[in-house]
């Protein structure tokens, strides 16, 4: 069994709702042997908010101090074994000895319990370190604070840090807790100070603990309550060292020397001249503000160059772009210079990634190639969904198998290809429905161009996709890769989320760019089937066909629901004959069966929605808008994109409503739950379990 680095769903459960701090919560990838994205900024592992990308290898969590979980959020995250849980401390706050001196870390912890009278603090610890952290509840904002001892420092952790409550140490020790009571276990309860409290704390402890300061000092006492925006900027750092930093106030604001004081007409007041860090003043990436009449047509950069600060080019973290002229058609080179070494040849002759087409050349490029023609494209992935004895698999089969024998499939021309079935779940009922096919299509078949592979690889471990990309390659050349079902080779992922989800079907595109086949995901529909398939939304928004197979009774039916480059609607009706293959040992016939085709069409009970055309083209939009890896997008992004999507007279002189219109559906689909709201102004379509819960 895998080791636990992380929390368990016990802990997260207990943090998140006997504590009540869902919205705090954030997951830390705790395995110390993980590895960091090279795209990443993290330097250490375990210490601040992380989490894997569809890759596998771990990366921060962008404005991660903004974030407020949800209960869906911290569910995903409980299923992670290797996600630790971190805390902001936005209501909790934290008093963190940072001290390997234990008999100095057991007075800084009596001090600050008896500061008050006897009051008792939970206690985060680890069995390797003297280190320890006492947590508390405070409202209101709170800058970080910091004394510095001898022996090491006391931090106190305010609004906008954050700690690890559970999980593992980069040293590979696992967190403990003491609660209020000095008993072993989480804590149950912590005490809720003042303001008032916490600065008599606060003044007990420099009293006892504090070093003197430096006598060199220039910077004021308030420059050293570091806001939490202020460490987080670089420019806010960069005034810090260069002690051009007068005064800050407790919203985060800086006021500053200023650089261009000597042309100044009058004498600077303590705020004529201000450094608004990002995120605080409305200003998001950060702003300088100079009351002086001979500064108001300066810029930020201006600011920046005047105070030395080094110039950051956009372009730093990108490779060298410059390419040899010759390789763009330009003036050729001086050859007579060096000789060309083989790489520099090699990277010369390098064709650039992208090149620009003139409008005439894109119109002539070659139409959509099809596999069947309108019904699926030669694309990268598909999805055929519906329920259990619903009939996904034989419709499938007898689909791949006019592939494989290159026949027309209902009138519908095809392109004859060879077609690789993973047979994930099943095997032995795929071996009845292959020889039923058959016996009723009077094929042989070892003259049918399928292969079968009849286990369950796990699409979350790049391993095991490689694997079967190699068994595919010895195959040889294919059309089609069929996975039956998408469930079964996502071993312990969680199909409502958009990281699970999205790592697989990096895995399924990467099958489809070392093959060229068209990846068919054979999937389960949700529990509300009006509401597509199960599991994260964003499957649908990455698949280019879908298809949904509906049962009515012993009727039915094949419906393109999805047809990213051709026209959807489709219905295909179809019936199971029972075909005869034997008798068993028992004398009793073994059967299976194969698809009868219909002229069935889609049943009224089971169309998807009876949204109004303005909420259908929100939803449209919405999905145009989806892409792999996100299943959120923003309301101003949703309501531009919906509204340039209606039409709209200019010349007819009438009052241009269709942002009305389009606000007013997507109020409509919030109210209904057909869309659901992240963070206040983001949006996503809703999970098949959120759909329950509503």
């Amino acid at each position: 069994m895998a080791e636990n680095f992380g929390a368990t769903p016990a802990q997260w459960e207990h943090f998140s709702k006997k504590l009540g701090l869902t919205a705090d919560l954030l997951p830390v990838v705790s395995k110390p042997t993980a590895k960091i994205s090279a795209a990443s900024t993290m330097k250490q592992l375990g210490k601040t908010p992380s989490r894997y990308n569809g890759s596998g290898e771990v990366v921060g969590i962008a404005d991660w101090t903004s974030h407020l979980a949800t209960p869906a959020e911290v569910k995903t995250w409980a299923s992670k074994p290797d996600y630790g849980i971190c805390i902001q401390t936005r209501t909790v706050r934290a008093f963190d000895i940072d001290c390997e001196d234990s008999n100095t870390v057991l007075a800084v912890v009596g001090t600050i319990e008896t500061a008050l009278g006897a009051v008792g603090y939970p206690v985060r610890y680890r069995g390797n370190s003297a280190k320890c952290l006492l947590i508390f509840k405070m409202p209101g904002d709170l800058p970080k604070r910091v004394i510095r001892m001898k022996e090491g420092i006391i931090e106190l952790l305010a609004t906008g840090q954050q700690f690890i409550a559970c999980g593992t140490h980069p040293s590979g020790v696992k967190y403990e807790w003491m609660d209020a009571m000095g008993n072993d276990g989480l804590p149950e309860s912590m005490p809720e100070l003042t303001l008032e409290q916490v600065n008599h704390i606060w003044s007990t402890l420099e009293a006892k603990f504090a070093v003197a300061p430096s006598s060199t000092a220039s910077a004021p006492s308030k420059a050293k309550v570091l806001h939490a925006a202020i460490e987080n900027d670089p420019v806010a750092q960069f005034l810090i060292s260069a002690g051009s930093v007068l005064t800050t106030d407790k919203d985060g604001r800086m006021h500053i020397t200023c650089p261009f004081e000597a042309g100044h007409s009058t004498a600077s007041a303590i705020s004529s001249t201000t450094y608004f860090p990002a995120n605080t003043g409305g200003y998001q990436f950060g702003h300088f503000d100079c009351k002086h009449a001979s500064c108001e047509h300066r810029v930020d950069q201006d600011f920046k160059d005047a105070l030395g600060m080094p110039y950051e080019d956009p372009f730093d973290d990108f490779d060298d772009l410059t390419l040899p002229l010759n390789s763009l058609g330009g003036t050729p080179q001086d050859n007579t210079q060096a000789p060309e070494t083989k790489e520099a040849k090699l990277e010369k002759d390098k064709k650039p990634r992208f090149t620009v087409v003139s409008a005439d050349d894109f119109a002539q490029a070659k139409p959509q190639m099809w596999i069947v023609k309108k019904v699926l494209p030669q694309a990268e992935l598909g999805v055929i969904y519906g329920e259990s004895t619903a009939g996904k698999s034989f419709f499938v089969l007898d689909l791949a198998a006019c592939v494989a024998r290159g026949v027309p499939w209902r009138s519908h021309h095809v392109a004859k290809g060879r077609v690789v079935y993973i047979c994930a779940e099943g095997a032995g009922g795929m071996r009845g429905r292959l020889s039923a096919y058959g016996r009723s299509a009077g094929v042989e078949l070892r003259d049918l161009d399928v292969g079968i592979i009849a286990d369950a690889p796990n699409f979350m471990e790049v391993s095991e996709v490689k694997s079967v990309l190699q068994a595919i390659k010895a195959f040889g050349e294919v059309s089609i890769i069929i996975v039956d079902t998408f469930a079964q080779v996502m071993a312990g992922a969680n199909e409502n989320s958009g990281e699970d989800v999205g790592k697989a079907l990096k895995h399924c595109k990467a099958l489809h760019k070392h093959t060229g086949a068209l990846v068919l995901l054979v999937h389960h529909a949700g529990k509300d089937t009006s509401k597509g398939a199960r599991g994260w939304s964003g499957l649908r928004a990455a698949a280019d066909v879908e298809i949904e197979i509906i049962r009515d009774g012993d009727d039915r039916v094949a419906s393109v629901t999805k047809l990213k480059d051709g026209s959807d609607g489709a219905d295909y009706g179809f019936k199971l004959q029972t075909v005869v293959l034997g008798v068993d040992e028992d004398m009793e016939e073994i059967t299976s069966c194969v698809v009868e085709y219909t002229e069935g069409k889609r049943p009224q009970k089971a169309k998807r929605t009876n949204a109004s055309s303005t909420e259908t083209l929100v939803l449209k939009a919405m999905d145009d808008l989806l892409t792999v890896g996100t299943d959120s997008i923003a309301l101003h992004d949703l309501t531009v994109h919906a509204t340039n999507q209606m039409p709209f007279d200019e010349t007819s002189g009438a009052k241009d409503k269709r942002g009305e219109q389009v606000s007013k559906a997507i109020s409509l689909l919030r109210d209904s739950g057909r869309i659901v709201v992240v963070n206040g102004s983001w949006l996503k379509l809703p999970s098949n379990e959120e759909e329950e819960l509503a």
